[in-house]
């Protein structure tokens, strides 16, 4: 069996589902690259299930783990996932290779950044297609999430902004909400576009020191945007009454 198990932002967000599976693993895995904990270390994560987990990058995922998963015909192996398996990654493609494979497999679901949005007193509705803001390097300056966040304004809808992780042998980069909101601020400023966005940073959601943080322009009310991570933005469609009074919260 294979089983594809999301762990949640911390340590304790991992599910009594999530445990029972993997203490009947063989092998248990950690991909690395896509996320980490908000609060917490790896360690902790072990002595909750009772195994040693063994960390993989991007390549040893997307290239080596098919032949991983054709073990499962023998064994039990466990990939864990930084909060919800299947939010916003390529992970589906792992069950795709176990399904062609013959190999049974398992998702077990974790909390993920999806889960707090509410918190920031924005309606759950009122979110539109939610898109990842990526580093802007050399030769690479992609405009597509832009691109989606207008067509959500024009419908009146907020859009989740994920941002940019890079874990590789190059760089250790995790983007925070003023660095999204420059690249924003960057586009908005190179098509002449006229939007005034607002903007909520969500800091370390979860973390015992999380922050919510209302601005334009630039997120800087505290120094924690720049400290606590993984980080996401919300750019606010048309907020109504009751979402305005409780963003007046965060200001």
């Amino acid at each position: 069996m294979f089983y594809l198990i999301g762990i949640g932002l911390k340590p304790k967000h991992i599910t009594l589902e999530a445990i029972s599976a993997i203490k009947d693993c063989n092998e248990v895995y950690l991909e690395k690259y896509t996320s980490q904990y908000v609060e917490g270390e790896n360690a902790k994560l072990e002595e909750i299930i009772g195994k040693k987990v063994v960390l993989i990058n991007r390549e040893e995922v997307e290239v080596d783990f098919e032949n991983k998963i054709k073990e499962c015909k023998e064994k039990n192996i466990a990939l864990l996932i930084f909060g919800n398996a299947l939010t916003a990654t390529t992970h589906i493609q792992l069950l795709i290779d176990a399904k062609e494979a013959g190999i049974d497999y398992k998702v077990i679901p974790g909390i993920s950044v999806t889960n707090t949005i509410a918190e920031s007193g924005l309606d759950e509705y009122k979110f539109g297609r939610t898109v990842t803001i990526c580093y802007h390097l050399p030769n690479f300056e992609p405009e597509s999430f832009y691109d989606q966040i207008l067509a959500n304004q024009k419908l009146g809808l907020h859009t989740l902004c994920l941002l940019d992780i890079k874990k590789d042998q190059a760089n250790e980069m995790m983007m925070n909400a003023n660095e999204a909101i420059a690249i924003l601020e960057k586009i908005k400023a190179k098509r002449n576009d006229e939007n005034n966005f607002e903007y909520l940073a969500l800091v370390g959601m979860t973390n015992s020191n999380q922050k919510i943080v209302f601005g334009k322009e630039k997120i800087n009310k505290c120094k924690e945007v720049n400290e606590i991570f993984p980080q996401s933005l919300i750019v606010l469609g048309k907020a109504n009454e009751k979402e305005m009074e409780a963003i007046k919260l965060y200001e």
